[in-house]
């Protein structure tokens, strides 16, 4: 549990429980003066006390707001007034003038694949080779942002959504300022891979799905993620207890298992925008 202050609570809630149900055990052994009668009233009350509880519960959370309903309406209401209010700023130096300074069109490369099936590998190889070629490019690894702007997200569905959603903006903003993007991602979910596909554009966008079979993915393993998650160490793993969806209808598909990383990369090369020599 990531929130201490939550565990704190319900460690303390239960450990009040059993203070509560030991102290109901003395009282009545000491009236009664039968301990097994003590015992059986102390049992008697824990279980009548969670289902009184459970009951209690579901009155408030579904009869008695108090205001939360309303709390939440006005959140709302806060966060549509902040968009009223915002409005897309102009400046004159555009996008064609970024792209006629570059030489070459952008293009965003979203790479996804389960882990260990070689997104980075291709990714470095690929960037190396563009820059070498005289191309804006830069990579955004998926590790490498979850240490930075992604730090406070976790590994839960609605964790990995936002990722995506966070790195299609950025990507979208590289493409904007003419650069190359290389995206290696797991970004596990198809509905997640068409939404970054319309943050950045259907132009710019090409699909990339490094399609390795788990069973490869796992004997390489070359960061130890496999193993662990198997060991139960690790939980939400994509290809152990998390789905990979595949993507439906991908520009590219590279096979690692059977392609070395040089002729993935080539494979690549010939989508990437023809750099106009000056």
């Amino acid at each position: 549990m990531k929130n201490p202050d939550q565990l704190r609570h319900i460690l303390k809630t239960i450990s009040w429980r059993i203070v509560g149900t030991l102290d109901t055990m003395i009282v009545s052994y000491i009236i009664t003066g039968s301990m097994s009668i003590g015992l059986a009233i102390g049992g008697f009350e824990v279980i009548t006390k969670m289902i009184l509880y459970y009951i209690h519960e579901r009155i408030w959370y579904n009869y008695v707001s108090l205001g939360r309903k309303s709390f939440a309406k006005a959140k709302e209401i806060q966060k549509i007034g902040y968009q009223h209010n915002i409005t897309h700023q102009n400046y004159s130096l555009t996008h064609l003038n970024r792209i006629e300074r570059n030489k070459h069109s952008p293009k965003v490369f979203w790479m996804s694949g389960l882990s260990g099936s070689g997104k980075s590998s291709i990714a470095n190889a690929l960037q190396n080779e563009l820059f070498l070629k005289g191309y804006q490019v830069y990579v955004l690894d998926g590790d490498n942002i979850r240490h930075g702007l992604n730090s406070d997200l976790d590994f839960s569905n609605t964790g990995r959504i936002e990722n995506i959603r966070r790195i299609a903006e950025v990507a979208k903003l590289f493409a904007d300022s003419g650069f190359i993007v290389i995206t290696a991602f797991i970004s596990p979910f198809q509905a997640d891979r068409e939404q970054a596909k319309k943050i950045i554009g259907a132009d710019y966008f090409c699909e990339v799905f490094v399609n390795t079979p788990l069973e490869i993915c796992e004997k390489r393993d070359v960061k130890g993620l496999y193993r662990k998650a198997r060991n139960g160490e690790i939980t939400n793993f994509t290809g152990i207890d998390s789905a990979f969806e595949e993507p439906n209808n991908p520009d590219i598909v590279l096979y690692t298992s059977e392609n070395s990383i040089e002729k993935c990369v080539n494979i690549l090369l010939e989508k990437v925008p023809i750099l106009q020599v000056k």
